[in-house]
C-alpha cells in the first residue's frame, strides 16, 4: 500500500490509529496528518453530507464565521478585484457576502458549481474545504495557477497541533474530513509552492500570496 504525503510526496509516515478503528497518516516532511484512502466516504455518501449543511444567509453564526474571516482577509485587497470561492458548497453565501462589499466573485465547487475555471484572480477564498481535499498537492497547484501574480489565497481550516492531541480531536471526526494541516504545513507550503505566507492567526485562517513575477 502507498501511504506517500499526498501533499509533499514524502514517502516516510507515520500510522496513527484512532478508537474508532480508523487509521491516518502524520507525514514526516510536511506534518500533514492524512486518512487511509480506505476510510473515504463513497461520493453520493460524501455530497449528502455536505447537503445536510445548514450554510445559509439565515444562519447567523454562519455568516459571524465568514464575516469574521473576510475581516483578516480583505486589509489585503481593494474593491476593484475579482475574487474566487473556491469549494463554495450548494449555498454561496460567501460569494454574497463579498458581493455586498462591493467585490464581484465568481464559484467552483466539485459538486454543486463544477465547471472549468477559465479566469485568474486577484483573490481566492477556500473556507472549510482544504480538509475535505483528496488530492492535496494538485488542488494548491490548481490554486496557484488561477491565482495572478500578487493575487492572495485566503484559507480557513482547523489546524492540527500535533500527534497526541489528534485521536481525540473533535475536528477529526466529520468523516468527511480527510486532510490536516498545521503550522508546519503552511511552513512547507510557504517553501516550496511559490506562496509567502503573509497572515496566519495560528488557529484556522491564513493568507497566502503569490509574488509578482520578477
Amino acid at each position: 500500500m502507498n501511504n506517500s504525503c499526498p501533499l509533499c510526496l514524502h514517502e516516510k509516515t507515520v500510522p496513527i490509529e484512532t478508537l474508532d478503528k480508523k487509521i491516518y497518516y502524520n507525514c514526516s516532511l510536511c506534518d500533514l496528518i492524512f486518512l487511509d484512502p480506505a476510510y473515504f466516504l463513497p461520493t453520493g455518501q460524501e455530497k449528502n453530507r455536505y447537503q445536510q449543511h445548514n450554510n445559509t444567509l439565515e444562519n447567523k453564526g454562519y455568516v459571524e464565521m465568514l464575516e469574521g474571516f473576510l475581516s483578516k482577509v480583505l486589509p489585503y485587497v481593494d474593491s476593484s478585484i475579482r475574487a474566487l470561492d473556491f469549494g463554495s458548497g450548494p449555498g454561496p453565501v460567501l460569494k454574497m457576502l463579498l458581493e455586498r462589499k462591493g467585490i464581484p466573485a465568481d464559484i467552483y465547487d466539485p459538486y454543486f458549481a463544477p465547471g472549468k475555471i477559465k479566469k485568474k484572480y486577484h483573490l481566492i477564498t477556500c473556507t472549510e474545504v482544504l480538509e475535505h481535499i483528496h488530492k492535496a498537492r494538485a488542488t494548491w497547484k490548481k490554486l496557484t495557477h488561477l491565482l495572478l501574480d500578487g493575487g492572495y489565497l485566503a484559507i480557513m481550516t482547523q489546524f492540527h497541533n500535533g500527534l497526541a492531541n489528534f485521536p481525540d480531536w473533535w475536528y477529526r471526526r466529520d468523516p468527511t474530513h480527510i486532510t490536516f494541516y498545521s503550522l508546519k504545513t503552511l511552513s512547507w507550503i510557504h517553501k516550496n509552492l511559490s506562496l509567502n505566507l503573509v497572515y496566519n492567526d495560528k488557529v484556522k485562517v491564513a493568507v497566502l500570496q503569490k509574488p509578482l513575477e520578477q
